[in-house]
């Protein structure tokens, strides 16, 4: 797969968005996250909070709001602890607004005095922060659709969700090493015109080999292991209002300090379990809220309970699980390249020699067992058609999509590729005329939210997902910012990591299974229809 990438830079040595030196590199995933978009935003929090030197973001949506206001929080807490230490911090904002200036320049700066119709600080409220914001985008079709954070050059973060509220089911993951400095580059690249201010980290690049934290170890996520016990506060506490004491004697015993995060991670699941079936005796499905619907609604405009079809052990399956904190086990770098693709404004589809195309048409190629796809959208012509191939030499192909995912652009713009469901239906078709029995290779599900017993539409926005992952034969994965739809195989800007680590796979794919209701009540089967949970033999 790396080597069909490494032959697009033939086009363009910086087609890749970072130094062809740097596009291939290694280094470690010391935590991840799958979760709605708050718990991502925490992090970014911390880790802005924890900055010594330089913070550079960018992001493609950047709407007013909670994930907004954290942004917000964390530069003013930045700019009270640089003053008290005597520094300052230097940061830099990508985000994609487009204006007339960008008529004219794809990118433009934006004016402090344009800040506040965008909730960032104004420069009186963080003295002790030199923030410049760049706005890019490349007219007409261009979007700049990276989401990722590099923190004083040690640390970068890359995630599916944009700097914005939404009902999304959302995957981020916190690299440190060597590829930090690949990030690094992919940065600068991308904002192009000269900094106004120097970056200090700028001659400062990353180790590759370094005394890497994990877990409790590390500064930047111990915080989590303080949520984790105040989750199970909290559960404890919404517990003894269901239940008669007696009832909970077993469970009310203090918080070991002691426990490691698996041990405290299991009293949550075994809490919140007890909660929801303790609420499901009551017979009151219609009107209950179990934690995890909470932890769903709370980024939700139009709040929505629990299925009322759902069972005594349907709620075991949804509930007992559910963990947006992946602390990966230590381990030594691995194989890591970013596999992007620079933005493309003029509209066709032509532009498809970059490598974030090379690396899924690679894995579609060299696959020998197994694809898995979780995007939102799906419907670029070079996908379907990879896809085909795959599942017509014996590959199982297994597609997790939403239902009704951005239908009115998808279904009803010209030369878009489509909804879901016509895709879908179109595949299953495909497959079926030879009566060979290959459409029995692809495995489709509709997105399901965990506290779900069937997919919502997502018009409905209130369970969508936005991951943007495939896996291959569960040792390679590509995940970040780019999904299976036209606009992202020939337009936007995109930034994705490859990896090469059968550990950090699995334990990417267990949370996946974890944290959603797909692979359970999510199937379609081959006449293109939804079928909820089947039992499978």
């Amino acid at each position: 797969i790396l080597h069909n990438v490494l032959l697009t830079l033939d086009r363009d040595p910086l087609v890749g968005l970072v130094s062809p030196s740097l596009i291939a590199s290694s280094g470690v995933i010391p935590y991840s996250v799958i979760s709605t978009i708050p718990d991502i935003m925490e992090h970014y929090y911390r880790v802005i909070v924890s900055a010594k030197k330089e913070v550079l973001l960018a992001t493609n949506f950047w709407e007013k709001g909670h994930s907004v206001s954290t942004i917000g929080r964390a530069l003013r807490d930045l700019s009270i602890k640089a003053g008290k230490e005597n520094r300052y911090v230097i940061v830099k904002f990508i985000i994609d607004h487009p204006t007339i200036d960008n008529l004219i320049h794809f990118h433009s700066i934006l004016p402090p005095k344009k800040w506040s119709h965008y909730d960032i600080p104004s420069p009186n409220e963080i003295p002790n922060v030199s923030l410049e914001v760049l706005n890019y985008h490349r007219l007409i079709l261009g979007t700049f659709h990276s989401k990722f954070v590099v923190i004083d050059r040690r640390i970068a973060l890359l995630n599916s969700n944009n700097i914005q509220d939404r009902p999304n089911l959302e995957m981020m993951s916190h690299f440190e090493g060597d590829i930090v400095n690949s990030f690094y580059d992919t940065f600068l690249i991308s904002w192009w015109i000269p900094f106004n201010t120097y970056l200090p980290c700028i001659n400062d690049p990353a180790p590759s080999s370094a005394d890497f934290r994990f877990g409790d170890d590390s500064p930047t996520t111990k915080y989590i292991r303080q949520q984790m016990s105040l989750s199970v506060a909290r559960a404890r506490t919404l517990l003894q209002n269901h239940t008669d004491d007696d009832e909970t004697n077993f469970i009310y015993e203090s918080l070991d300090q002691n426990e490691t995060k698996e041990e405290t991670s299991e009293s949550i699941h075994k809490v919140a379990l007890q909660v929801i079936k303790m609420q499901n005796a009551k017979n009151d499905v219609e009107n209950k809220h179990s934690p995890l619907t909470q932890r769903f609604n709370a980024v939700c405009k139009y709040p929505r309970s629990i299925s009322t079809t759902i069972t005594s052990s349907d709620l075991e399956i949804l509930s007992i699980d559910f963990c947006p904190f992946i602390f990966h086990k230590p381990h030594k770098p691995f194989p890591i390249a970013l596999v992007n693709r620079p933005p493309h404004g003029t509209p066709g589809h032509d532009d498809i020699c970059v490598p974030q195309n090379a690396a899924w048409l690679g894995a579609f190629n060299y696959a020998q067992e197994t694809i898995f796809i979780q995007s939102p959208t799906l419907n670029a012509s070079p996908a379907i058609s990879g896809i085909l191939s795959a599942v017509r030499r014996g590959i199982k192909v297994i597609l997790w999509l939403d239902l009704g995912f951005n239908d009115s652009t998808e279904g009803k713009v010209p030369f878009q590729g489509g909804t879901n469901e016509f895709v879908v239906n179109n595949l299953f078709k495909e497959l079926k005329k030879n009566n060979d029995g290959m459409e029995h290779n692809l495995e489709v599900y509709w997105y399901t939210g965990k506290d779900q017993t069937h997919p919502l539409n997502a018009s409905e926005r209130q369970r969508n997902c936005h991951i943007k992952f495939m896996a291959i034969d569960n040792s390679v994965a590509i995940m970040g910012n780019g999904n299976m739809d036209t606009q992202t195989w020939f337009h936007s800007q995109e930034i994705n990591a490859m990896i090469d680590s059968k550990e950090i796979v699995n334990e990417w794919m267990d949370a996946l299974r974890k944290n959603q209701s797909t692979g359970v009540f999510g199937t379609v089967t081959p006449d293109g229809k939804w079928r909820g949970k089947i039992e499978k033999s």
